[in-house]
């Protein structure tokens, strides 16, 4: 257990430096060096190239980490998995040669550039999936640290870094996009150089071992994961591919710079679905379903409290937030999707650990369904509203899906499990947000930007966070406060 606590404080401090790498490239790298179409065409060849790698691997990664106890011992185990990665990417360069006319006729009006970089796409897409399945065979190992840091730090460093050589004119935008793929050859590279020097194990092709009963179970194992995965992956990168499609390069650039604005408010919940994940699946082991009643209602009002204190303190004060942006002017148009996207975070928030719940519960599988029926309800009505309403119906998109997605799972958890995450204490804090939203409206716009951002977050924090810890609305907050005035007064 303290190997695997001290990987896991590692890796989530890692993490959280990756976050603000890449909050510090999204924000004022990309539209200070690049202009809207290029902050667009970066994210789409990425986005894509994330989205294809994932199908291109066919769900190997969670089938290697299913089925590494079995046969860890074997030495044609991870080669027998890379030749897999190259067979689904085989499968993909197949697919994308069939589709290559449709690809061209959508991409060619709105985003001819991207058809140019998209053997580019391709060829990082192979690169990630060689690493998703190193990455696998290294969290089998129980090493999580070294794979993370490049991932998260790695890769967002050196896209700093190239971002810089661009600006200082040591690269064109060509040789800008195309070092893209050093970038990812890099963190494989770099991963696999960690393992051999680390295990003196040696690879084989004799893949004996693999009976036709094994072959059936790691096929099937992967394809079900294949739609977990590839659910979330359309989840989180079809918008900008669509729109990118539909309206163009410089309207992908907008909505990128809007997005990463709007998902901040969904860093905490990460950090508490971490937490809530081990604590939920120890209380389905004891058949303890009151513990996690209590645990699905406190990550629900915690969550919630959380998440409308930041979607309130950025919606409050996104001019001043934008004016922060290099080249503010050419992005303000998306500023709807801040709000949008921040209404689906908030939403999926709200409805507490709900997918931790399934996932630990002998319904699991249900959860996979439901993230295929969220991915196909995203993509028609993206094809709905990116039409009539622009990068604002992608965002609406998105919120529609979302809150569709959690309703299901509450009814699905209310049904099966006869439990909630709503209580007394949640319409109390429905008052304290009508409120602030009230408050906001009468405070008036103060000429110094710095006093109006102190102003206004002040004033959200007090009715938030104050109101909520006065009326007692989470015992965990209240208790977290009483601990720090134990700890700082004399």
């Amino acid at each position: 257990m303290g190997i695997i606590i001290k990987q896991s404080l590692c890796s989530s401090l890692i993490a959280y430096i990756g976050v603000i790498i890449g909050y510090v490239n999204v924000f004022w790298l990309y539209p200070y060096f690049l202009s809207t179409e290029q902050v667009g065409l970066f994210r789409l060849v990425q986005s894509s190239a994330y989205l294809l790698a994932t199908f291109g691997q066919m769900g190997l990664a969670q089938s290697l980490i299913r089925f590494f106890p079995d046969f860890k011992k074997e030495k044609g185990f991870l080669p027998l998995f890379f030749l897999g990665g190259l067979v689904g990417f085989g499968l993909l360069l197949l697919i994308a040669f069939i589709l290559q006319k449709p690809l061209v006729n959508y991409f060619s009006q709105e985003s001819s550039l991207f058809i140019e970089f998209f053997q580019l796409t391709l060829f990082i897409s192979l690169l990630i999936v060689l690493f998703q399945l190193m990455e696998a065979y290294s969290r089998s190992l129980l090493n999580i640290v070294v794979p993370t840091f490049l991932r998260d730090i790695g890769l967002r460093l050196s896209t700093s870094i190239l971002l810089f050589a661009y600006g200082f004119q040591l690269l064109d935008f060509h040789g800008l996009m195309n070092s893209l793929l050093a970038v990812y050859a890099s963190a494989f590279l770099g991963l696999v150089i960690y393992y051999f020097s680390k295990n003196n194990h040696s690879w084989s092709f004799n893949f004996s071992f693999l009976s036709f009963s094994n072959f059936k179970k790691i096929v099937s194992y992967g394809l079900f994961s294949l739609i977990g995965a590839g659910g979330t992956q359309i989840i989180l990168q079809i918008d900008s591919i669509m729109i990118s499609g539909a309206l163009g390069l410089e309207q992908t650039g907008i909505y990128t710079i809007a997005f990463f604005i709007g998902t901040v408010i969904e860093i905490p919940k990460r950090a508490i679905s971490q937490l809530a994940g081990p604590l939920i699946s120890k209380s389905f082991s004891a058949q303890n379903h009151g513990a996690i009643q209590k645990l699905y209602r406190q990550t629900a009002i915690n969550q919630i409290i959380i998440g409308s204190l930041l979607l309130f303190g950025i919606w409050a004060n996104l001019d001043n937030i934008y004016s922060f942006i290099p080249n503010a002017d050419a992005y303000k148009g998306g500023m709807g999707v801040v709000l949008l996207i921040g209404l689906g975070k908030l939403s999926d928030m709200a409805f507490g650990a709900n997918g931790e719940i399934i996932v630990m519960s002998k319904y699991y599988r249900f959860n996979v369904l439901a993230v295929a029926l969220l991915a196909l309800l995203t993509i028609l009505l993206n094809l709905l509203l990116i039409p009539t309403l622009g990068i604002e119906g992608a965002a609406l998109a998105s919120l529609c899906a979302m809150l569709t997605f959690n309703l299901t799972k509450f009814i699905f958890i209310k049904y099966k499990l006869s439990m909630q995450p709503f209580s007394r204490q949640t319409l109390i804090f429905l008052g304290l947000v009508l409120l602030t939203l009230l408050a906001n409206h009468f405070l008036p716009n103060l000429e110094n930007r710095w006093i109006d951002i102190f102003v206004r977050s002040s004033m959200i924090t007090v009715i938030l966070l104050g109101g909520s810890l006065v009326l007692r609305l989470s015992n965990e907050m209240n208790q977290l406060l009483a601990d720090v005035w134990r700890k700082i007064r004399p």
